[in-house]
């Protein structure tokens, strides 16, 4: 089943690092990409396929944590007017922003987290809260930061890492 498509955007409340210090509120051409996922976010919770689209680029290419990719804004929308109408009709979805890189000033990688509330199965059973991971490749066009590219991960223990093993700084 599908998971959602994010990228996404509840970036501009009061949010914690993974080091338990309150994250600097963004300013700039940073404020901006995490306005951009704030508008994806608010027309996923308006169910509003047409209007998600309007956060992708025109050759863009998203990858849901299952695998299955799908490429150009044309496919998002199909993608999720077909989710929208179904498992994700009832949803809410949560992002945090995270991390903003700038690689040029109009191509910028952003990473965080996002929270999905009230999806279902295909049956229509509740299947509870989704809680991931997502990056995504924005590219700023005409003045608007469109995602070029979007991935969802969802954790994954992993069975060569015990609890004594930390991740490099």
């Amino acid at each position: 089943m599908s998971s959602f498509l994010l990228i996404a955007w509840m970036s501009l409340f009061p949010v914690f690092g993974g080091s338990g210090t309150p994250l600097p509120k963004p300013t700039g051409p940073e404020l901006e990409v995490h306005q951009a996922h704030q508008k994806y976010v608010d027309a996923w919770n308006s169910h509003d396929p047409k209007a998600m689209g309007a956060s992708w680029s025109e050759t863009c290419d998203y990858t849901e944590p299952d695998g299955r990719t799908v490429f150009g804004r044309d496919a998002v929308v199909k993608l999720l007017t077909i989710e929208h109408a179904s498992v994700f009709k009832n949803s809410k979805l949560n992002l945090i922003v995270e991390r903003v890189q700038f690689i040029t000033p109009d191509v910028a990688v952003a990473d965080g987290s996002y929270e999905l509330f009230n999806a279902t199965d295909p049956r229509g059973r509740a299947i509870g809260v989704r809680s991931g991971y997502f990056t995504t490749i924005l590219h700023k066009t005409d003045g608007n930061w469109l995602v070029a590219a979007g991935r969802l991960m969802l954790p994954q223990v992993l069975i060569w890492r015990d609890s004594r093993t930390d991740m490099p700084k």
